[in-house]
C-alpha cells in the first residue's frame, strides 16, 4: 500500500477477500510512555509525511522491506560483484535464511481480528495498571482503507474491555466519522509539531490547518485530546514556536501538553534502511531546555508531562 502526501491510499488496507489488514512492524509490549499505564502499541507502517528528525524511520515505507545491519553481518554470502544494496545489505539472502539475523523484514500484513487477539493477551496488565492499547505509526490514519482498519482494531480491542489511544498527527482526510472514531478511541495524542503553516507544509508536509479541522470534530464529538510536542533543536524549539502551539491547544479546549524532548534513538535506524539521517551531529537538550520549554507550555495554562506518560 502506499499513500500520497495528502493521505489517499492507493491500494487497498484489505485482502481480496474483505477481510481488514494492517501493515504492522512491531508490536512493542509494556510500553509506559504511550497514553497512560502499561500498554501494547501496534506501529504502522506507512507514512505520507517527512520529518527530518523522525525516530521511526522503518514505518516511512507503506510497504514491507528488509533492513539490514551491519554491525551484525558475517559477510557470510557475499555477492561476486561486490554490489550491494540500498541499505548497504551484500547479499541475497533472504531474512529468515541469514544465520547471524542481520537482514530484518520490516512490516507484515496482520488480519484486524488476529491482531487485536494478541493485543488483549495482555488485559490484566492494562486493568492493573491503567493501561491498554495504543495504535501508532507511522501514521495510522493515513488513507481511508487503514483508518477502517483501525477504527476495526480499535472497536475489537474496546469491545474486549481494553483502553485505546491513537498517536497520529490528525493531518490526513477523515473516511470515518468523527463519532465512531471517538466511540472506540479513549485518547487522541495529537502531534503539534511546527506551529507556522507554510514552513511546517515546506518541512514536513504536515498542514496544521487539517489537523485543526479535524480536532475541532473530534473534540465536538467528545474526544479526549492531548497535545504532543516534539522539541526539536532548529524545528520546534524556539519560545516563538513553543508558546503558539501551547497557547493554540488551549484556545481548543485541550487540558494537557506531552513536552517530548529530541533524542537520537532512531539513528541507528536510518542506515540499516538505506535513508540519510540530517539530525546525526545534534545534541539533545539540556534540562535547562526542558525546563525552559515546561514553563512557556505551563504559562498557557495546560498541565505538562514531560516524555508523556
Amino acid at each position: 500500500m502506499c499513500c500520497s502526501a495528502d493521505g489517499r491510499a492507493t491500494a487497498a488496507g484489505g485482502a481480496a477477500d474483505g477481510a481488514l489488514r494492517l501493515c504492522v512492524t512491531n508490536v512493542q509490549r509494556f510500553s509506559l510512555h504511550d497514553g497512560g499505564g502499561i500498554r501494547s502499541v501496534a506501529f504502522t507502517k506507512g507514512c505520507p509525511f517527512r520529518c527530518p528528525w523522525c525516530c521511526n524511520p522503518e514505518n516511512l515505507s507503506f510497504e514491507p522491506e528488509v533492513s539490514w545491519h551491519e554491525r551484525l553481518c558475517l559477510g557470510c554470502s557475499v555477492r561476486a560483484d561486490g554490489r550491494r544494496d540500498a541499505n548497504g545489505a551484500p547479499c541475497d539472502t533472504p531474512p529468515e535464511r541469514c544465520p547471524a539475523a542481520a537482514k530484518e523484514l520490516l512490516g507484515q500484513w496482520r488480519a484486524v481480528d488476529e491482531l487485536a487477539a494478541e493485543l488483549l493477551r495482555d488485559l490484566p496488565f492494562y486493568e492493573e495498571s491503567g493501561g491498554g492499547v495504543t495504535v501508532s505509526g507511522g501514521e495510522c490514519l493515513a488513507g481511508a482503507a487503514r483508518q477502517r482498519a483501525v477504527l476495526a482494531l480499535l472497536e475489537r480491542c474496546h469491545a474486549g474491555g481494553a483502553s485505546t489511544a491513537l498517536e497520529t498527527t490528525l493531518a490526513t482526510p477523515l473516511a470515518v466519522t468523527s463519532e465512531r472514531l471517538v466511540a472506540a478511541c479513549d485518547a487522541f495524542l495529537v502531534d503539534f509539531k511546527i506551529a507556522e503553516r507554510k514552513r511546517s507544509l515546506a518541512v514536513t508536509g504536515i498542514d496544521p490547518a487539517a489537523r485543526d479541522a479535524n480536532l475541532a470534530r473530534i473534540i465536538e464529538a467528545g474526544g479526549r485530546v492531548v497535545a504532543r510536542m516534539p522539541i526539536i533543536p532548529g524545528y520546534t524549539d524556539d519560545d516563538a514556536c513553543v508558546l503558539a502551539n501551547a497557547r493554540h491547544a488551549a484556545e481548543l479546549g485541550i487540558r494537557r501538553a506531552d513536552v517530548l524532548p529530541f533524542h537520537q534513538l532512531g539513528q541507528a535506524k536510518y542506515a540499516s534502511v538505506g535513508l540519510p539521517y540530517e539530525m546525526a551531529d545534534v545534541p539533545p537538550l539540556t534540562e535547562a531546555d526542558v525546563g525552559r520549554i515546561v514553563s512557556l507550555v505551563e504559562s498557557a495554562g495546560l498541565e505538562v508531562v514531560v516524555h508523556g506518560e
